[in-house]
């Protein structure tokens, strides 16, 4: 055998290299992961104006030295309020920066009413001065196109309730990246907050400005970002998805919602979200939804306000799924388990259905929901197989939940209850049924809304209810809910 030395001079070399190798990897590796965050809240130089801007009597007032700003939506310009804040992104934000996050914080001061207020951020198009911007000017001499704001796109809902102390938050990173790579002329980031519901009472919503005494409690952006255009740093990998749950409990709810509008002919929402927490499912079926349109939700998506609306009330993240929001059917499934799959479709005569899967107890489950044509019966049974059909694409075990329109007992009523099994009637052949009516009828003295199961072994069916739902002699919906409770094996 052979041996080989190295001289000194090759080892001092080799050494030597290796050293550079490893220093300049160590440096690369910092120079692409590093991340920097900002939070720009210094008055006049991180953030250049936060004002309130008010229509009508009030519209040539400069409100830029309140200690609040203010928003509110009204029928009249006298009472609408509106938000701008500008922040300096052109000196604290290298141009062409990735940003990996954006985030506005404001604390509430004073609110109205417990209704949740959708604030929709909006960029704004002129470059406004602080002490020179009110409804009908953007600076001296210089009048908005619109009064009350010429506005850009979108970027985002927060929904604001009268939680007084309470810090919101505003994702604006899509905003901040527009911004910074120049797309809006100007690289200050200049947002405006808009309450785009109704014009109802209640909906005045007031935070403290950067004049607040409290520095604690003053507006900032927070800002992260790493990397330019030229030499980006890449996002950090996505999070694991969550470990499969551990129970085998699996609670699902049915429910027609009546456009959320309750038994006095009122638009309520928040009862229709107190009613859903309380009663504690882990999957919803909602029908009559109205998205942008209709009563209840005309300039609103309702299906995301009652999302939003659950997971502000539970403190947990909640998943939407919802089925060609353009039809009248509205189906909406709401889940706290993340989708593992979600899909649509359409089905004749102006219906649909909406699908998720989740996973439970280490198993795939298949939901859905479906609301089937009332006005012409002829309709119900087309419906009805068409959906049947296109649920054999996913694996069992499936639950279809939905307003079918159509007693049990009738033919309409068997071609689901066939292949598939009638939660209140197992259970109640099983005793473990319950109903404040004491029949189960979910609208009137009908039977509408199902949970139907597939007979399959991974899912048992251990109890059904239908609860009273009534407060204060009030219903929050013209139908009751059906709540049926699983055990996935």
């Amino acid at each position: 055998m052979t041996n080989v030395v190295c001289s000194p001079t090759r080892t001092m070399r080799f050494v030597h290299l290796l050293v550079i190798v490893l220093i300049a990897t160590r440096s690369f590796a910092a120079t692409v992961s590093a991340q920097t965050t900002v939070t720009l809240s210094t008055p006049g130089s991180h953030i250049n104006a936060d004002l309130t801007i008010q229509g009508g009597a009030s519209g040539m007032v400069d409100f830029s030295t309140s200690d609040v700003l203010v928003s509110k939506v009204s029928s009249s310009a006298s009472y609408t309020r509106r938000i701008l804040l500008k922040f300096d992104t052109q000196n604290f934000i290298p141009a062409n920066a990735v940003i990996q996050s954006a985030r506005l914080y404001l604390v509430l001061k004073a609110a109205e009413s417990s209704e949740y207020r959708p604030l929709t951020a909006f960029d704004v198009a002129r470059s406004f001065v602080r002490g020179e911007t009110n409804w009908y000017y953007f600076r001296s001499g210089q009048a908005w196109s619109t009064p009350g704001g010429d506005f850009g796109p979108s970027f985002g809902t927060t929904y604001v309730s009268n939680a007084v102390g309470s810090t919101y938050s505003f994702d604006l990173t899509d905003m901040v990246q527009r911004t910074v790579n120049g797309e809006f002329g100007s690289r200050y980031t200049r947002v405006a907050l808009v309450d785009t519901g109704g014009s109802g009472s209640g909906n005045y919503r007031e935070f403290h400005s950067t004049r607040a005494v409290d520095a604690a409690v003053r507006p900032r952006l927070v800002i992260t970002y790493g990397g330019s255009a030229t030499t980006p740093t890449p996002p950090p990998p996505p999070p694991p998805p969550p470990p499969p749950s551990t129970g085998t409990t699996l609670r699902v709810m049915q429910w027609n919602i009546h456009k959320t509008k309750n038994s006095n002919g009122v638009c309520d929402p928040d009862f229709t979200a107190n009613t859903i927490v309380a009663l504690r499912p882990d999957v919803v079926s909602l029908n009559e939804v109205n998205v942008f349109s209709g009563v209840c939700a005309w300039t609103f998506d309702m299906g995301e306000y009652l999302r939003s609306l659950i997971q502000q009330k539970t403190g947990v993240t909640w998943y939407r799924q919802s089925a060609n929001p353009g039809i009248n059917a509205g189906d909406v499934l709401l889940s706290r388990y993340p989708l593992s799959t979600s899909s649509s479709t359409l089905l004749s005569f102006n219906r649909d259905v909406a699908q998720i899967g989740i996973v439970v107890n280490g198993r795939n489950v298949n939901l859905f929901t479906t609301h089937i044509e009332w006005d012409n019966p002829s309709w119900r049974p087309i419906q009805i197989a068409q959906a049947l059909s296109w649920m054999t694409n996913f694996s069992e075990p499936r639950i279809m939940m939905g307003d079918f329109n159509t007693w049990p007992a009738t033919s309409d009523y068997y071609i689901i209850a066939t292949p598939y099994l009638d939660a209140w009637a197992a259970a109640s052949n099983a005793g473990t049924a319950t109903a404040y009516n004491g029949t189960g009828a979910t609208h009137g003295t009908s039977r509408f809304d199902y949970a139907f199961f597939s007979n399959v072994a991974t899912l048992a069916l251990q109890s059904v209810n239908v609860p009273n739902t009534v407060v204060n002699g009030v219903y929050p919906s013209d139908h009751d809910p059906v709540v049926a409770v699983f055990t996935v094996k």
